[in-house]
């Protein structure tokens, strides 16, 4: 009888080994995106209107103040949240590059390098221009 608990005991310990060799599937990959740096909330708004752009550079840098995390949208409606958000803080509102590794499955991306491109503006400050009817 110990003979057999202790084959299992090796057998059992043998495939946890084995198992823990055996390398994880990941699902992130390195990426160069472009885009603009916001926070997660005006993000998420201005994506359910449609909007892939620039955002109030003022008060995204409030909002990330206030715990809101960081995201990069990009004209093709991809948002991705910061995971090393401190490599992103100062550029919070501004058009950028980041190659870092992307997990599509969370919609994360950890920055392995930020190259700015453009400063950002508040796209809701410049004023509407007004219809005329004729």
């Amino acid at each position: 009888m110990k003979a057999s608990r202790f084959f299992i005991l090796v057998v059992g310990a043998s495939l946890a080994t084995i198992a823990l060799a055996i390398p994880t599937r990941t699902t992130s990959k390195t990426e160069v995106l472009r885009g603009w740096l916001s926070d997660e909330q005006c993000a998420k708004g201005r994506a359910e209107d449609g909007t892939y752009t620039a955002t109030n550079p003022r008060c995204a840098k409030e909002c990330v103040a206030k715990g809101k995390k960081i995201v990069l949208v990009d004209a093709q409606g991809k948002r991705l949240v910061i995971t090393n958000p401190e490599i992103a803080k100062k550029n919070v509102g501004d058009e950028v590059e980041i190659t870092g590794q992307v997990d599509a499955q969370a919609k994360t991306l950890h920055a392995d390098s930020l190259k700015f491109l453009e400063k950002g503006s508040a796209m809701c400050a410049a004023p509407a221009k007004k219809k005329t009817d004729r």
